[in-house]
C-alpha cells in the first residue's frame, strides 16, 4: 500500500460479544440509529470491527445467529454494504441479499435487514460528492441491493476482503502508518468501478409494501404489552391477513406474530439486564406485563432464543 504521504490513523476498534446485547450492537454501524433483535435461537457471538478512514467510516461484523435490524442509516453519509460471506440468503429492505451483493443506502435512509447466521458483512460510509467526482451519479432512493456478474463479484471480494483482512489482523502500530485519505478514496474507487459495470443505476421507487410493513412494525412495537389480534392489523392496513403475512415477511424475514414474540422477549431481557429487578418478585410480573400469560411457555421460549433462563440472565448482571 502507498505510504509516501503518511497521516496518522486512529487505532481501529475490535470487539467480541459472547451474548446478545442490543445496546452494544446498536453502535455497530457508527452514526446509524437501529433497533436490533436476535431472531435465531441459542447462544450468540459477534465479532465487530470499526475504523475511521479519512472522510469515511468502515465497519464490519460477523454474527453467529440471525439478527433483525430496523432503523435509519447515518444522516451524514451514504453507505455501501458488502456481503463477504454467507451460507443463506439474507434480506435488505425487502430485497434478497446474497454472498458478494452490494447494499446501497442514502443519507438517513431506512434500513431493514434480516441477516442470517455466519454472514460476514462490511459497510463503508462516504460523502456522495466524492462519488460524483469519480463519475458516478446516484439519485436519491437508492436503498436497494445490487447483484453483479461473477467477474465483478470476484474483484470486489478480493479487493475489499484484502483491505478488511489487513485492518482486522494487523497491529495498531502498522495501521497508524496508513495514509487514510488515500485508503478512503481507494475503497470508494473500488465501489465506483463496480457501479460503472451497471448501465442502469436508476433510483428505486418507494414500495407500498415497505410502508405498510413499517406501519405494522410500529404498531407491534407500540402495543407489545397488550394482546394483539390479527383483526387489528387488517383494520390498520386495509389488507387481508394473508397479505399482511406476506409483506411483513418480505421485509423482515419473519411473520408478524413471531416478530412480536421475539420483540417481547427482548424487552424482558433488557429489563432483566439493566433495571432493578429482584429474583423473587419480578420475572413473572415482567413477563406478564409484556404479554406472556403462561410462565412455562415464556421460560421455554426465552431459553430457546438466548441460550439461558431468565433467572440466569438476572444473576449475570
Amino acid at each position: 500500500m502507498n505510504n509516501t504521504l503518511i497521516q496518522t490513523m486512529s487505532p481501529v476498534q475490535r470487539q467480541t460479544l459472547t451474548c446478545f446485547d442490543s445496546d452494544l450492537l446498536r453502535d455497530v454501524i457508527k452514526g446509524a440509529s437501529f433497533d436490533l433483535h436476535q431472531i435465531g435461537k441459542g447462544s450468540f457471538k459477534a465479532d465487530m470491527f470499526h475504523a475511521s478512514i479519512g472522510r469515511g467510516i468502515l465497519d464490519s461484523s460477523h454474527y453467529s445467529n440471525t439478527i433483525l435490524t430496523e432503523g435509519t442509516i447515518s444522516k451524514d453519509n451514504m453507505t455501501f454494504g458488502f456481503i463477504h460471506h454467507s451460507k443463506e440468503d439474507s434480506i435488505f429492505n425487502g430485497n434478497t441479499l446474497q454472498k458478494h451483493d452490494v447494499m446501497m443506502g442514502d443519507e438517513g435512509g431506512p434500513l431493514t435487514s434480516y441477516i442470517t447466521p455466519d454472514t460476514h458483512w462490511s459497510s463503508f460510509q462516504f460523502k456522495r460528492g466524492d462519488l460524483l467526482k469519480l463519475g458516478i451519479t446516484l439519485e436519491k432512493d437508492n436503498n436497494k441491493v445490487l447483484h453483479f456478474n461473477k467477474e465483478t463479484q470476484k474483484d470486489l471480494s478480493c479487493k475489499l476482503g484484502g483491505i478488511l483482512n489487513y485492518l482486522e489482523k494487523e497491529n495498531n502500530e502498522k495501521i497508524a502508518q496508513i495514509n487514510t485519505e488515500f485508503l478512503y478514496h481507494h475503497i470508494l474507487s473500488i465501489y465506483a468501478n463496480a457501479l460503472d459495470q451497471i448501465k442502469d443505476i436508476s433510483h428505486l421507487k418507494k414500495d407500498e409494501s415497505l410502508l405498510l410493513s413499517k406501519k405494522i412494525l410500529t404498531y407491534l412495537n407500540e402495543h407489545a404489552d397488550q394482546p394483539i389480534q390479527m383483526i387489528e392489523l387488517t383494520s390498520l392496513t386495509g389488507k387481508s391477513e394473508r397479505t399482511i403475512e406476506r409483506i411483513f415477511k418480505k421485509h423482515f424475514g419473519i411473520a408478524p406474530y413471531a416478530y412480536l414474540k421475539i420483540h417481547r422477549l427482548h424487552r424482558i431481557r433488557k429489563h432483566l439486564l439493566y433495571e432493578e429487578t429482584s429474583m423473587t418478585t419480578s420475572i413473572g410480573d415482567i413477563a406478564m406485563k409484556n404479554g406472556f400469560i403462561q410462565m412455562g411457555y415464556f421460560g421455554s421460549e426465552y431459553k430457546k432464543v438466548f441460550g439461558e433462563t431468565p433467572s440466569e440472565t438476572l444473576r449475570s448482571k
